[in-house]
């Protein structure tokens, strides 16, 4: 369980961690932090699941946006494809160095 807010972790440059969210019946599902990506005026955070639910492939990820103190996930399906685009070109950009 993290020890400091759910958003604290996710913008805290410095903390890596996973992150625990609870699903609709209070099970806790754990996350791991993938990338932050400003986009657009806005903070996206790209986030994949610790262990594999049900049918998923074992490379999903998902775009949250960061709303306030909250963040929810873009079901937007061009918001998300930009998002991971500009994820695809940090790395690239990452690894060339």
């Amino acid at each position: 369980m993290n020890k400091k807010p759910l958003i604290d972790v996710l913008l805290d440059p410095e903390d890596s961690g996973d992150l625990t969210f609870y699903d609709k019946e209070g099970k806790a599902v754990e996350m791991a932090q993938i990338a932050v990506i400003p986009y657009n005026g806005d903070i996206y955070a790209i986030l994949a699941p610790k262990e594999l639910l049900a049918d998923d492939d074992p490379n999903v990820a998902m775009v949250y946006k960061v709303e306030g103190d909250d963040i929810k996930l873009v079901e937007d399906d061009e918001t998300a494809d930009v998002v991971f685009d500009l994820y695809d070109a940090l790395y690239e950009e990452q690894t060339r160095r």
